[in-house]
């Protein structure tokens, strides 16, 4: 069956539209007369209540024919009337991907209703706002909606209303704005494209923008004294930015001594006093890091495990069940051991740091 808005319907958008009799620019191009009626190429002349209303009705009938073909329940007069207000108000596309759409076809109108209150926001100037002319068109579409849907009394004494957090975070307390009046929205700012809001940043924050640039330096940055120098950027040290990394062991240069102490050897520097060459250097003694201190453990772990499995075998009268326990011990002790041992090959040696006493 294909229904048609009513008169009572028609009437409830007109008043929820408001009338415009000259034609006025929208902040998108166009220009909107009458009951919302728009004019893409030129505003045109002005209209009277007569012209406007049949200018609604041939809008309209595409809506209609929206929500006879997307809504797959059967609707009553006032369901269809409130719906096709609703897909007037938020558009075509906005209204397919509804939850008040899935809602009504999954039978369950007043969730459908209740999902209505959801679309109260409007851009103006580019900010979404919450606008509180559109709480009033929900609200009147809901109660539409819900208007010719059987009654059914809820006692007070015996429903008690307990607070829904889901709907108080919905209609909590916010700041809501006055409608605006047609043709008194600025057209929104241009959104700058990514690649400027980057050199934006970029340019806010000048520490980044040179490490950036030194980071990823172009083909043609000449190294010179420790510096790198880019086509973009002035010469920043380059030691300010490599992560300081402890070399290999292979990449260490070997003390004259090993041991606790080092002693160096004097630097000749001219105008200095001799004396100072001559004065003792210590070391600075570096503890053992955490990570060296777990794979000790995780050794002493391992050998454990082995010296238990050597016992099972030991102890063991040979059956099947002394080798498999000796085994399930045994591999994992041997991996641990394996790995510590690995792990506290490749990790870097401390450099002995000299210090003036």
């Amino acid at each position: 069956m294909t229904n048609v808005i009513s008169a009572n319907g028609l009437a409830l958008i007109q008043e929820l539209e408001g009338f415009q009799a000259q034609p006025k620019q929208l902040p998108t191009g166009g220009w909107v007369v009458g009951y919302s009626h728009v004019r893409d190429d030129e505003p045109g002349e002005a209209v009277n209540e007569n012209d406007a209303v049949e200018l609604l009705t041939s809008d309209l009938a595409a809506f209609e024919n929206l929500v006879n073909t997307l809504v797959t329940q059967p609707l009553t007069q006032t369901q269809f009337d409130a719906l096709v207000s609703f897909a007037f108000s938020v558009g075509a596309e906005a209204f397919g991907r509804s939850q008040v759409l899935r809602r009504v076809n999954a039978s369950d109108y007043v969730s459908a209703a209740c999902a209505m209150d959801a679309w109260r926001k409007s851009e103006v100037s580019g900010e979404l706002v919450i606008i509180d002319a559109l709480v009033r068109r929900r609200t009147a579409e809901k109660a539409l909606f819900l208007k010719e849907l059987p009654q059914v009394a809820a006692p007070s004494v015996f429903v008690r209303p307990q607070l829904d957090h889901a709907a108080s975070i919905l209609g909590a307390p916010v700041t809501y704005m006055a409608t605006p009046e047609v043709g008194s929205i600025a057209p929104a700012p241009a959104k700058p494209e990514p690649a400027e809001r980057l050199v934006e940043i970029l340019k806010s924050e000048p520490a980044t923008e040179a490490l950036l640039l030194t980071q990823v330096a172009p083909p043609e940055a000449v190294e010179d004294d420790g510096e790198i120098t880019t086509a973009h950027a002035k010469p920043v040290a380059r030691y300010d930015f490599e992560p300081r990394v402890a070399p290999r062991r292979s990449e260490q240069p070997k003390p004259e001594k090993q041991g606790w102490l080092n002693r160096a050897k004097p630097v000749a520097a001219a105008g200095v006093d001799q004396r100072l060459h001559n004065m003792r250097k210590l070391a600075v003694l570096k503890l053992p890091s955490f990570e060296t201190l777990g794979l000790l453990a995780l050794m002493l772990f391992g050998l454990g495990l082995i010296a238990v499995a050597v016992s099972v075998l030991v102890t063991g009268v040979g059956e099947v069940a002394d080798y498999a326990g000796a085994a399930a011990l045994g591999t994992p002790g041997l991996a641990a051991t394996l790995m510590a041992a690995f792990g506290l090959w490749r990790a870097p040696r401390a450099i002995p740091v000299s210090v003036e006493a």
